[in-house]
């Protein structure tokens, strides 16, 4: 989950349903200071954790170990929101770029995107909201900063405080602000 009005949902992995096509991706070789500055980039383990799965190179089919940041909360899928149209174009032009199997490129072209209201009722809305939530971002970002381990991870305690704020702002938007000035997540819901 992302920021309501702005990126409402973010790109993440989940263990494979009937239905899931697989996911592409580049490997990049890193040294550890590189992944560790990968995951203070994303959050410093706010929003994902590092696992290791087993990969199938495609232009020979060789198996390589990968280190992944994988969503650190499982959201099932009758919670997901809309990502904003400009994530959806990094990926889209990043698939193209290292031609990425076709079928794949296709599927990342077919997803919904979250399209901002053009209302003044809605702008306003997400002034409003901005205003205070971008804020508390400010200052979850100048944490990671401050806190983050050799690794590039923060401690437990501040994952706590920054879910809690996380459900909070979700709660918020879902049950108080959408209500009065519209869905910040694409979604259409009662």
């Amino acid at each position: 989950m992302g920021v309501p009005y702005t990126d409402p949902a973010m790109g993440g992995l989940r263990p494979a349903e009937e239905q899931d096509i697989p996911v592409y991706g580049i490997a990049y070789l890193l040294s550890p200071d590189d992944m560790r500055k990968v995951i203070i980039s994303e959050g410093g383990g706010i929003a994902y954790k590092a696992e290791v799965f087993t990969a199938t190179l495609q232009n020979d089919a060789s198996e390589v170990s990968v280190h992944l940041l994988v969503g650190r909360h499982s959201i099932s899928r009758s919670y997901e929101r809309l990502p904003s149209r400009r994530y959806m174009d990094l990926l889209i032009r990043g698939a193209r770029e290292h031609s990425l199997p076709e079928s794949y490129q296709k599927r990342l072209l077919s997803q919904q995107t979250f399209i901002p209201g053009q209302s003044c009722r809605f702008k306003v809305g997400k002034w409003l909201f901005d205003g205070f939530w971008q804020r508390i971002a400010y200052w979850i970002e100048k944490g990671v900063y401050k806190f983050k381990d050799g690794e590039g991870n923060v401690p437990p305690w501040f994952l706590v405080i920054f879910d809690f704020l996380l459900w909070i702002m979700w709660y918020y938007h879902d049950y108080v602000h959408s209500v009065i000035w519209g869905r910040g997540d694409g979604l259409n819901r009662k």
